[in-house]
């Protein structure tokens, strides 16, 4: 069953529904049943990149327009999240910033299927250790801890690859009319949107799997039997018949 989720590494609840599907998952019976794929949403594509951040409480309350009063009080409410997720909380000194090319490390790791661990390190040098997640050399820094080649990365970033990838993304977001992340979406059929309870990802997750399984096994009785009328032929080893 394919599993779907569209997320952005400044989004502090993407972080705390990452760590609650994958609790999750670790209780649910199937996992080894589950194929996953990290899709790329931007918050706001119009951040400064390379290591040009700014402090993230500068950018709610001067460029996103929220009141101080209301980013004091939804700090306290992810605090209290990341407690009960078991994470350490540092949002209040965190780094606003394009997460283009964090997205992009994310895509060439997905392709030796290290996407979720580099995705684990962008999001915690976010909400936990206050780094500027664009700057190039820390990018460079998580996928070498990831096994990714510093040749292969830099040349990366120093091209468009996987730039069209990331426009897919959010365009395909847009067409299944997902505008907030994180965005869980199970089998196209089920969908978690936001840092749920563990216990609900389950809940969802058993149901999505149920139906698939359903499904899957009714297109199985569906498919026409192969019927076979045989003639004189040669068979893989080079043998034919007289």
């Amino acid at each position: 069953m394919k599993i779907e989720v569209w997320t952005d590494i400044m989004c502090p609840y993407c972080y705390i529904g990452k760590i609650h599907y994958e609790k999750a998952l670790q209780q649910f019976e199937h996992a080894d049943e589950i194929e996953l794929e990290w899709k790329a949403f931007q918050l706001n594509p119009d951040l400064p990149d390379k290591g040009n951040g700014y402090p993230v409480k500068e950018y709610l309350t001067q460029t996103a327009g929220y009141p101080e009063e209301g980013v004091n009080k939804m700090f306290d409410g992810i605090k209290v999240l990341a407690d009960n997720a078991g994470v350490s909380f540092n949002l209040p000194n965190a780094i606003a910033a394009n997460t283009r090319d964090a997205h992009r490390l994310i895509k060439l790791a997905a392709e030796t299927g290290k996407d979720s661990f580099v995705l684990q390190k962008l999001s915690k040098a976010y909400f936990e250790e206050a780094k500027d997640y664009s700057d190039l050399e820390l990018l460079v820094s998580i996928g070498k801890e990831a096994g990714l080649d510093e040749t292969a990365m830099r040349e990366m970033f120093n091209s468009d690859k996987y730039l069209y990838e990331i426009k897919q993304d959010i365009q395909e977001a847009g067409n299944l009319s997902i505008d907030t992340v994180p965005t869980f979406l199970m089998d196209r059929r089920q969908a978690i949107v936001g840092s749920e309870p563990v216990e609900l990802f389950l809940e969802v997750m058993n149901k999505a799997y149920d139906g698939w399984k359903k499904r899957v096994e009714k297109e199985k009785e569906a498919e026409p039997q192969l019927e076979i009328s045989k003639g004189m032929s040669c068979s893989a080893d080079g043998m034919c018949e007289i």
